[in-house]
């Protein structure tokens, strides 16, 4: 009894389960954080293991089925529908090296757990906003730190090894010194390149933090946007900041004061004391009324308050752009479109400050650090019921075009931007060239393609590669020489397409219509006999599936050849004429003869005939 695929994959020894539609706990397993995607795959791996992720790829491998990867699922991309899908959550070691300052977490961890971790040694990473955001997947697309990231730059500088399973399946170890392409690759190039089991990265000192928000009635819009644009040309690298205009439904966790009204939210987190922050954001304070001051000093492990992002998972969309600046023009445009006053369905409109380490130069593929503010914009929803909230988001985007890099940040990215001219704007041009060269390395056939996909660069073309395509075509070329020869009655042409000792033999097509034809040769007698035979009809060949073979200086080619033919001057009456339609079969030899190749052998059978056959009898 032969053994199910399935079985074959539980029979590798995973330690952790397998599921499959239908199964209990398959939905469960693929529910990802963001609704607003559902996957459907053919297979879930819950990896616990790094040779659990090895065995899957494998599966996927041979198999030629697709690999997702999820570990929360915030970000909506691509469903997973009838894919191999592995879940990586139940990998959730965390290990600190304190003197190194340096983090060590499998494919699962969230930020939380990092934060946590690290926090009575008086380190912390550059981690995103929400608690509940998997460490690998957010560091891999660059990862936005709101606490740290003006001061130290994006995650992914600062990641040190990176262990992932590729789509052979071996398990890699790449950092600066050993799969260097793929290490520069991967931090960037998010899941394009195999499946991330652990990663390494650099801790910073960071007991406290001077953070949290202040809100504003959302009428006061235009003063608190202007005042943050002036704060944001000023401010020192120290504080990272971005401001939201929000307006929340009366959901459950939605506070009261913020619930079914329009308001402004600006947070702020700040690597100084109490005075300096209180300094900074003095003219922000003083912009408007504030409903709700929560600034001061905070552990850092309470860093989720800064954001209050949702813990609970709903379906959203998501929409992005980068500015180059958030000058007073561009504060105008905001509010006309997502202001007080305005037709705004959307219930998030943000700008993340950039800047400071942000844009400095790194050794991997994090693009778009020239640009100043990374726009954000959310609707909560499924897809299907967000098309006016899409349309202004389209809207939107464009009106923000003069003040546009034209690029995107990739963890802003949704189901909207998968498109192959949407993903290159999240790389400068030379890298995106180069992911795509490293892709066709390590996975040439996109195995790893459910994603805001990295196609493989197309294969180069080798001189030799080259050199047969020429031939190729210069032996089609010799074939429609000897054709159109006939078809017009061009002794010289027919003649090029000859060697001096050719053989034509039309023997077993001529025979299968009962006339009698000799063998042919040499190449004058082809010529003497063909070019009065044919040459006068109104003759027409068609060639069609033509297979050559080169070996060296010498080739075969097989084809089928259409010939349709009329008495002389009847070709355009054919309803007034006999007429003669052979499909025949040639299979012919050539020689090169320096940059032209020439037939040296000829034979020609019949497929089917239908007509006159004397018609092909030469007039005497």
């Amino acid at each position: 009894m032969h053994s199910s695929p399935i079985q074959d994959l539980l029979a590798a020894g995973l330690t952790g389960p397998v599921f499959r539609p239908g199964d209990d706990g398959y939905a469960r397993e693929c529910a990802p954080y963001n609704l607003a995607v559902a996957h459907r795959p053919a297979v879930v791996v819950g990896a616990a293991t790094a040779a659990d992720v090895q065995a899957a790829v494998r599966f996927a491998a041979a198999r030629s089925l697709p690999v997702a990867v999820m570990s929360t699922g915030h970000q909506a991309i691509v469903p997973a529908d009838g894919a191999v899908l592995v879940t990586t959550h139940r990998m959730s070691e965390v290990t600190v090296d304190a003197h190194a300052r340096v983090a060590r977490v499998e494919a699962g961890v969230r930020w939380q757990q990092v934060v946590d971790a690290a926090a009575p040694y008086g380190l912390a990473p550059l981690n995103g906003s929400s608690p509940l955001v998997g460490v690998v997947g957010h560091t891999l697309g660059g990862g936005l730190s709101p606490t740290m990231g003006r001061m130290h730059g994006w995650a992914a500088d600062h990641v040190t090894a990176i262990d992932v399973v590729t789509a052979d399946g071996e398990l890699r170890r790449a950092d600066a010194t050993v799969e260097t392409d793929l290490f520069w690759a991967l931090r960037g190039g998010k899941s394009n390149f195999g499946v991330v089991t652990a990663m390494e990265f650099r801790l910073f000192p960071a007991q406290t933090l001077w953070a949290g928000g202040l809100f504003f009635a959302g009428e006061h819009a235009a003063e608190v946007l202007h005042a943050y644009s002036r704060f944001t040309a000023t401010v020192p690298d120290a504080l990272t900041s971005s401001v939201a205009l929000l307006r929340l439904p009366p959901l459950p966790g939605v506070p009261d004061f913020l619930a079914d009204r329009f308001a402004v939210h600006i947070r702020i987190s700040h690597l100084g004391t109490a005075e300096e922050g209180a300094e900074l954001v003095a003219p922000l304070r003083a912009a408007a009324p504030v409903l709700l001051d929560t600034l001061g000093d905070m552990p850092y492990d309470s860093f989720a308050q800064i954001h209050a992002d949702p813990v609970d998972p709903a379906p959203f969309l998501e929409r992005t752009a980068m500015l180059r600046s958030l000058a007073p023009d561009t504060v105008e445009e905001i509010l006309a479109v997502a202001g007080p006053a305005a037709d705004c369905p959307v219930q998030f409109v943000e700008l993340r400050h950039l800047g400071g380490a942000l844009g400095h130069p790194a050794d991997n593929a994090v693009g778009n650090r020239d640009a100043l503010f990374a726009l954000w914009v959310v609707a909560v929803g499924m897809p299907a019921d967000l098309g006016r909230q899409n349309a202004f988001a389209d809207a939107f985007l464009g009106s923000m075009r003069p003040w546009a890099t034209g690029g995107r940040y990739l963890n802003f990215m949704a189901t909207h931007d998968t498109a192959d001219d949407d993903v290159r704007t999240a790389y400068a041009e030379k890298d995106y060239r180069r992911l795509r060269s490293i892709k066709r390395q390590y996975d040439p056939t996109n195995l790893f393609r459910l994603n805001h996909n990295i196609r493989p660069e197309e294969e180069p073309v080798t001189d030799d590669k080259l050199q047969n395509l020429l031939d190729q075509a210069a032996i089609t070329d010799a074939l429609h020489r000897y054709t159109a020869g006939l078809d017009h009655g061009d002794a010289d042409l027919l003649s090029s397409s000859l060697t001096e000792g050719a053989v034509v033999d039309l023997t077993p097509a001529t025979a299968k219509i009962g006339l009698e034809f000799p063998v042919l040769t040499p190449r004058d007698m082809v010529v003497g006999a063909l070019i009065p035979a044919v040459g006068p009809l109104d003759t027409s060949h068609t060639i069609s599936n033509v297979r050559t073979t080169v070996n060296g200086d010498a080739a075969t080619l097989k084809c089928y050849a259409m010939a349709q033919h009329f008495l002389p001057g009847e070709g355009p009456k054919p309803d007034r004429t006999r007429q003669a339609l052979m499909m025949n079969r040639y299979d012919a030899d050539l020689v090169r003869d320096g940059e032209q190749w020439r037939i040296s052998r000829l034979t020609i059978d019949s497929a089917w005939f239908s007509g006159d056959p004397s018609v092909l009898v030469p007039a005497e």
